[in-house]
């Protein structure tokens, strides 16, 4: 079963403008959580990436917490860095 996700920004690269959404989902010790970029629109045959589950919290709240205080330019390294 997929985590459910939340919006946490929009971003724009060379190739279109993306959405930036947080899932988050509980294990043993807490919350662990990732981001996935979508595309705006199916331009380009562009398709969702996820980044590595890095982000880790006590509750979903924390983990979404930790993903909006992202720099902007920080999550664009992110999405060049999964191709």
């Amino acid at each position: 079963m997929t985590p459910a996700a939340t919006a946490i920004a929009r971003i724009s690269d060379a190739r279109a403008r993306w959405r930036v959404m947080v899932q988050a989902w509980p294990e043993e010790s807490g919350y662990r959580g990732r981001l996935v970029f979508e595309p705006d629109s199916a331009a380009a045959g562009l398709t969702a990436g996820e980044g590595p589950p890095a982000l880790r919290g006590t509750s979903r709240e924390d983990v979404v917490g930790q993903a909006y205080a992202l720099p902007e330019q920080e999550l664009r390294v992110m999405l060049l860095s999964l191709g």
